[in-house]
């Protein structure tokens, strides 16, 4: 069982390896540690979540939480996917949702709808615009877990 980032690290790195070959790898690997350095660079609200599970699974969780503010897998023929839990004892709105979705379905070919997990491919995420645009959604997501209850509207 993998209990620190560097071993979850090279567990996904592996998972990645066997179901990624050729030249995408580094630029995958490089998905994964611009997500590592994103929550790293946010110690005080973000911090590294053990695997429960699977063993090729890297997530990070808000400080003081139980459970994943981001999470992200290697599922053998569909590849890595980040996902973006919401709040925990809190849902995200409708309006909110529909944002996440909006942003998510702005950079990749899988489309999501109302009900699907927020999920989107490391594939999509090796280009630089839609990586920027997906942890600016996840710096709003931080910002909006930050506020009291009840300071965000719709």
């Amino acid at each position: 069982m993998t209990r620190t980032l560097p071993d979850a690290r090279a567990a996904f790195v592996a998972a990645i390896k066997q179901d990624t070959p050729g030249t995408d790898l580094p630029r995958l690997v490089a998905v994964l540690d611009a997500l590592i350095a994103w929550s790293a660079a946010r110690p005080a609200v973000l911090s590294f979540r053990p695997p429960t599970g699977r063993a090729a699974t890297v997530g990070f969780e808000r400080v003081g939480a139980k459970a994943p503010f981001w999470s992200a897998q290697v599922t053998r023929g569909a590849g890595a996917k980040l996902e973006i839990h919401g709040k925990v004892g809190e849902a995200l709105s409708d309006t909110e949702r529909a944002s996440v979705i909006e942003t998510l379905n702005e950079h990749s070919r899988d489309v999501l709808v109302d009900g699907d997990r927020l999920r989107i491919g490391f594939g999509a995420l090796k280009n630089a615009a839609a990586q920027a645009a997906v942890l600016a959604l996840m710096d709003r997501l931080l910002a909006r877990d930050a506020a009291p209850p009840g300071a965000h509207t719709d």
